[in-house]
């Protein structure tokens, strides 16, 4: 009875190791290409939000001018680069310079984080190299092939149990 019972489990156990070999094998270079879509999707998404956020701010200014005309009278100066008319007002003193590197911060920052949430993992990658997939293929089978003749029931003992 025990006979039975180790011989199915290592009947089971040797045939999942190799049809999930055989899978990896096969599927693969389509598990990696669905780390890539991925990493494409939140890309765009990324994009997408950024682009909602910039038209909603313009939204709410172009609220705020039509609610209050001079509101455009204070804001015209800075974003024309010009100096204002009111002695009191605050200037800020940016440079191309200093907004490029800022600018430059901000992006670095962003493609690191994106990088790390859709990195596709380095397991996928050794297992998607030709080398490795013929190797997993063949070590698969080979595992298949042994928990079917060796751990099968015999043909003889099967009709008397």
């Amino acid at each position: 009875m025990f006979e039975k019972f180790y011989r199915a489990v290592f009947f089971s156990l040797f045939s999942l190791i190799g049809i999930l070999s055989v899978s990896l094998a096969i599927l693969g270079p389509e598990w990696k290409h669905l780390y890539r879509i991925k990493a494409a999707t939140v890309h765009s998404e990324q994009g997408n939000a950024k682009i909602e956020q910039l038209l909603d701010d313009h939204q709410s200014l172009i609220n705020l001018i039509k609610s209050d005309p001079n509101v455009l009278m204070r804001i015209a100066p800075a974003e024309l680069g010009e100096m204002p008319g009111d002695p009191n007002a605050f200037v800020t003193k940016l440079s191309s310079d200093a907004l490029s590197q800022a600018k430059a911060v901000i992006e670095q920052t962003a493609a690191e984080n994106a990088a790390e949430s859709t990195q596709i993992p380095q397991w996928l990658l050794r297992a998607t190299l030709d080398s490795s997939r013929i190797i997993l293929f063949t070590a698969g089978a080979g595992l298949i092939l042994v928990s079917f003749v060796c751990f099968s029931t015999p043909a003889g003992k099967s009709k008397k149990d």
